[in-house]
């Protein structure tokens, strides 16, 4: 019985379980392609590349939040959100410019397609309960 309800309280809040999810999802797809020798090694690299500027930032918006909340500096908030924004595009420029050599930009855009889910579970990742 404990361990139901402490298993449902981490599925309801945890910002990790959203994280290993979307992990889980677009690493199966991933991996469904290379096994079935869709693609190359290089989509692999794309989507780690991809998926790590994706938590980085995640730990971005998360710190700016966080220092919103207490400092009220709409300004930092600005800059974090550009900040989070060149992060974001700064794999797409390594993919695109190295003639897909080491990087596919398909699998940069495969690791970074979780920042669609961010619209939905946003509120979650945050753990924003109150103004």
């Amino acid at each position: 019985m404990e361990l139901k309800s402490i298993y449902k309280n981490w599925v309801k809040s945890s910002t990790w379980f959203i994280i290993i999810t979307m992990i889980f999802l677009t690493g199966i797809t991933i991996l469904l392609l290379f096994a079935l020798k869709i693609i190359n090694y290089n989509w692999l690299t794309g989507w780690i590349l991809g998926f790590t500027s994706f938590l980085v930032g995640i730990f971005i918006s998360k710190k700016s939040v966080k220092l919103l909340l207490e400092n009220e500096n709409h300004f930092l908030f600005y800059f974090f959100f550009l900040l989070r924004l060149g992060i974001y595009a700064a794999p797409l420029f390594i993919a695109f410019f190295n003639n897909n050599v080491i990087f596919d930009y398909k699998g940069v855009l495969i690791g970074l397609s979780p920042i669609l889910l961010l619209l939905f579970t946003n509120q979650k990742i945050l753990n924003i309960t109150s103004y």
